[in-house]
């Protein structure tokens, strides 16, 4: 569930955009199948269709056999080049997938392709410049998210890119295209999940694999982590850029 820490406040933006039951909703970059499995529990009526580059197995957040199965069906595509046809969908969304791309504007106009006319397309970001904050100050952890960031963008990402959602949308092709930032902040309890969430055990094996991050620094950092998750008052923001705009009619 990790992926979907803050999702009852996103599910209320997604909803003042637009998002309703009864709907076709395209998931791009689908991944585990969490968000699908979210909507899929909360809009009783709706059908999805989930997009991924990996290919895969029914995803694992969802109950091959259970009734919301039967409404959903995922297939394996390019976000940029997409395997469906043309004014397929009513709302399409793509949650922590922009930050990948090379040419997120391609991206759009390919989303908009796949919407009815006055269809909508939401797009949930981060914007490394209002991405987290942490109490205490753990400077190991902004040392490492900097090595993340840099190592994020030699491989052609941004994760800049929520700041630049509006103009996206906008360049895409999108009419009416607007923002809303959410906050979500963990409890004492929950504190470490959100911290894994920003530099966990993979994201640390993959600095250290690609040579952005020595096995040292890496030792520095958990001895820091774990003096941190000591401190009675310990809490992590998390911060997540959403904008929102309509296929023109």
């Amino acid at each position: 569930m990790r992926t979907l820490l803050g999702w009852p406040e996103e599910l209320r933006v997604l909803r003042r955009f637009g998002l309703s039951d009864g709907q076709r909703l395209l998931d791009l970059g689908s991944g585990l199948g969490a968000v699908a499995a979210e909507l899929l529990g909360q809009l009783p009526e709706a059908t999805l269709v989930g997009v991924d580059s990996h290919p895969g197995s029914f995803p694992p957040a969802l109950d091959a056999v259970s009734p919301a199965a039967a409404r959903a069906d995922f297939i394996q595509g390019n976000v940029a080049r997409l395997p469906l046809r043309a004014e397929a969908f009513d709302f399409v969304m793509a949650r922590l997938v922009f930050q990948y791309l090379p040419h997120p504007v391609d991206a759009a106009r390919e989303a908009l392709r796949v919407l009815r006319p006055g269809g909508l397309l939401a797009i949930s970001d981060v914007d490394r410049s209002l991405s987290f904050a942490v109490n205490p100050d753990l400077p190991e952890l902004e040392s490492l998210m900097g090595r993340y960031d840099r190592w994020h963008r030699d491989r052609g990402g941004d994760r800049g890119v929520g700041a630049r959602l509006k103009d996206i949308l906008r360049e895409a092709g999108a009419e009416h295209p607007e923002t809303e930032t959410i906050r979500f902040e963990s409890r004492p309890e929950s504190a470490e999940l959100f911290l894994d969430s920003l530099m966990g055990p993979r994201r640390m094996q993959e600095l250290r694999e690609a040579g952005y991050v020595t096995p040292a620094e890496i030792d520095e950092f958990l001895a820091a982590r774990a003096r941190w998750l000591q401190s009675p008052g310990r809490a992590v923001t998390r911060y997540l850029r959403m904008a929102c705009g309509a296929k023109p009619r």
